[in-house]
């Protein structure tokens, strides 16, 4: 394992796909510190340094897929897992061995936006509003969101050797898990009551306004948002959405839900893989 590691590690030295999202993400960095310091100034919102430190989280997913997609493909397409396997590697090895690769790569990614992020941020917003034990949390459930994304997307370009097509699924499978969560952020924020105005004619021409509270037809019952409050907490996407927000509604379940996820794809996807026929 530790031979596997370390060649993986000089293979991410020199890949490029690595160091453009390290580019992407640090200048990311600085460009989202920059433009809501604008948004302050300009349209006079509210921003700490603390939303502006922690939003590289809801886009970390899509990071990782594209990445894990061609870091684990090429070495289908070089040949090289099979090298591994004629030298008398250990299939569970390599394959555990490309998921660390991909989640150190992840939180390689990460720490570059949160380097500029400090390096621009600070500066015009000042430190941290947060106590320092609460930005430790939400910083370890950040490395476990990648950690539970490097799991899923290192498990589906380990089964499949068509790099294309798992470049493929992982966008879209992202997508699709980032909109959703988007709708049950949407959900769980609906009023349990709306104000309703009612006009009504009195003396003369004289018109008054009734405002009324009734109950809001599209807020969720009991069972309703607790599936959503669930579902919001269990998906790496809606976890990203959460720490991005600084709005973490249970920081100890989600982070126990993302070492769930990542144990549960790496036993899928060691199991798999073992049994694999690799022509």
């Amino acid at each position: 394992m530790s031979k596997l590691l370390h060649a993986n590690f000089l293979r991410l030295r020199k890949d490029k796909y690595f160091w453009i999202g390290i580019l992407v993400m640090g200048l990311y960095g600085v460009i989202d510190s920059v433009g809501q310091y604008r948004n302050v100034k300009v349209y006079d919102m509210s921003v700490t340094f603390d939303s502006v430190f922690f939003a590289s989280h809801i886009m970390m997913g899509m990071l990782i897929a594209a990445f894990c997609s061609l870091f684990v493909g090429t070495e289908y397409s070089d040949g090289t897992i099979r090298n591994k396997l004629m030298v008398g590697c250990n299939r569970r090895d390599i394959y555990l061995s490309n998921f660390i690769t991909c989640a150190a790569a992840g939180v390689f990614m990460n720490f570059a936006y949160m380097f500029t992020a400090c390096i621009a941020g600070i500066p015009l917003f000042g430190f941290f509003e947060m106590e320092w034990q609460e930005t430790v949390i939400y910083m370890v459930n950040g490395v476990l969101m990648i950690a539970a994304f490097a799991a899923i997307f290192t498990m589906l370009s380990m089964l499949n050797q068509n790099k294309a097509l798992v470049a493929i699924i992982s966008m879209v499978g992202i997508f699709a898990l980032l909109f959703l969560s988007m709708y049950i952020t949407m959900k769980l924020g609906e009023p349990e009551f709306t104000d309703a105005v009612s006009m009504s004619e009195t003396v003369g021409d004289t018109v008054t306004q009734t405002i009324q509270r009734i109950p809001n037809p599209m807020y969720p019952s009991p069972s309703q948002r607790s599936i959503y409050q669930f579902l919001f907490d269990f998906l790496p996407t809606g976890q990203g959405i959460q720490i991005s927000a600084g709005a973490v509604t249970h920081p100890g379940t989600i982070g126990i839900y993302s070492i769930v996820i990542a144990a549960a794809a790496n036993m899928i996807g060691v199991f798999c893989f073992s049994r694999k026929d690799l022509k």
